[in-house]
């Protein structure tokens, strides 16, 4: 498992097409060892994931408070929105909620459409007589509310137009991976057919769910593309990947408040050493982190003050120009977030990769596609591939050597042992998720098919990232204890393909097998029906 398999060229639309086909010869698979049964599911496996970005949405309360209130009109204020719910019932428990000034304690319920309450049979169900609110993103009658198996009603909410920020950007930058799913008690009824696969096929198999993933990954920089500019694109990029659950669109919104090439205009009044805290004071003050020295503490040390100081005169000739930008306060900035990973910090290393990203002569992204570009990665043994990894992630760490954040968390906290602000699996992190996909993007629109042919051997050469609680309920489900095939999950490419089998099959319902989209393609196989 070494040698890389090549990756003929394809786009978006036929790394999606590759992966249907072999999904469709998995389920022909499952139905020929009879591993069927009479689901009547016939969801295709690509569209499932919507429900779980509103469960995402109500989970972290990526809404407008002023905009909440229930189909009747009632004002609905979220005291507390639950626990999401990893078994059976509704999706999130004991939430407290004052609907009309009055307090309900109980369940909430998350649909895509209102009629999904009785399609679901939770009219039915005495499991949903707690539930309290029934929360939709679009109404398909004007009922304001649905009964429930003991007579009651739940009070119907719909969010629509309460989203903050809108759905697309929520789609855009939010990682579902983050957030809970639920823990089947055995293996996925898929197990069996996949530990019987050979090596050749198994492989295939993967590296099209990989490959259609990174596809993905390439299609949604490519539209953003078609309305920004390169390096804005990649700024925003860099940016969303320092978020956590539901920040990630609290810094994409910063990349946009605070674009690029407003702040590379400004940039050019500023001495070249002012450059990387010009950048963090932008940053800083458009997203309402950076305290004034009137609200700094009394007891806050000299060199506090001293910094303070120093970012306040950066940005009083940018105050005028953001001041209608600026985003507004919120604690989603720290949701879920240690001390070492606070925005603070998270910004003071983007301000530091911004002034290597906007160096004279070609910064930061023309340095790593040059090198690319050079690299003779199609010869290289593992320890040269381990060598060039070093010298690509060598450019995007920072060390943060002098950084005020590199010994603080926040403004006047405690001082800190030296940390790096971006170390090397974040660095890593970056330069898979972001710039190998939008050096593909970049070599697509100027035809560099040499570039791209490296870029997707680098995808498959590169080292697997550190496992997230997603990777490793996919490997337990998939193939038990032991991988398959030994290394095969070295490589991230691999533990992609977990993620996009997770996203497709397995993320409406990852409780049970009950909406499994390999079973239920298996069931309209055996009665005879069509993929």
């Amino acid at each position: 498992m070494n040698t890389p398999v090549t990756m003929p060229p394809q786009d978006a639309q036929q790394a999606e097409a590759a992966w249907q086909r072999l999904h469709r010869s998995f389920a022909l698979a499952m139905h020929q060892a009879g591993r069927v049964r009479d689901s009547g599911v016939e969801t295709p496996c690509h569209a499932r994931l919507d429900e779980r970005i509103l469960q995402a949405v109500w989970c972290d309360q990526m809404l407008r408070p002023e905009a909440l209130q229930t189909a009747s009109g009632k004002a609905v204020e979220v005291i507390e929105p639950g626990r999401w719910n990893t078994g059976p019932g509704p999706d999130f428990l004991d939430a407290r909620i004052r609907i009309a000034g009055e307090l309900r304690e109980g369940d909430v319920e998350i649909h895509i459409q209102s009629g999904d309450w009785r399609r679901h049979g939770h009219h039915q169900d005495f499991e949903y007589n707690r539930v309290v609110l029934h929360v939709i993103l679009e109404p398909q009658d004007d009922r304001p509310y649905e009964e429930k198996q003991n007579g009651e009603r739940a009070e119907r909410c719909v969010i629509a137009d309460a989203l903050e920020p809108d759905l697309e950007t929520i789609r855009q930058t939010v990682n579902l991976s983050e957030y809970p799913y639920g823990r089947p008690a055995d293996l996925g009824l898929c197990h069996e057919q996949f530990i019987r696969l050979p090596e050749g096929q198994l492989s295939e198999f993967l590296l099209a769910a990989g490959r259609s993933r990174m596809e993905a990954k390439i299609a949604r920089f490519t539209a953003q593309r078609a309305t920004e500019s390169l390096l804005q694109v990649v700024y925003q990029a860099l940016l969303t990947g320092q978020g956590y659950k539901s920040s990630k669109t609290l810094y994409f919104l910063l990349a946009k408040r605070a674009p690029l090439q407003a702040l590379t205009d400004h940039a050019g009044d500023c001495a070249a050493g002012d450059r990387v805290d010009f950048f963090l004071s932008a940053l800083l003050h458009v997203a309402q982190l950076a305290p004034s020295q009137l609200e700094l503490p009394p007891t806050s040390d000299e060199e506090t003050r001293s910094f303070v100081e120093r970012l306040e005169r950066l940005w009083r000739p940018l105050k005028p120009y953001f001041s209608d930008r600026l985003i507004a306060p919120t604690k989603r900035w720290y949701l879920g977030m240690r001390p070492a990973g606070f925005p603070t910090r998270r910004l003071a290393a983007v301000a530091e990769l911004l002034a290597r990203l906007t160096a004279p002569g070609g910064g930061l992204f023309t340095q790593i596609a040059r090198q690319l570009q050079d690299a003779g990665i199609t010869t290289m043994n593992a320890k040269e591939l381990r060598q060039f990894w070093k010298s690509l992630r060598e450019l995007i760490i920072v060390d943060g050597s002098g950084n005020y954040f590199s010994t603080h968390f926040t403004f006047g906290g405690k001082k800190q042992s030296p940390q790096a602000l971006l170390g090397e699996p974040a660095a890593d992190s970056l330069l898979f998720n972001v710039f190998l996909p939008l050096i593909i993007m970049q070599a697509r629109e100027t035809k560099n098919s040499a570039l791209e042919a490296k870029a997707w051997i680098a995808i498959q050469t590169f080292p697997a990232l550190e496992k997230n609680s997603i990777i490793k309920f996919m490997e337990r489900r998939l193939f038990g204890e032991g991988a398959p095939i030994a290394g095969l999950f070295k490589r991230e490419i691999f533990q992609q393909s977990l993620f996009k089998v997770f996203s497709d099959c397995c993320a409406q319902n990852e409780r049970t097998c009950d909406d499994c989209t390999f079973l239920s393609l298996a069931d309209r196989l055996a009665k005879g029906g069509t993929a």
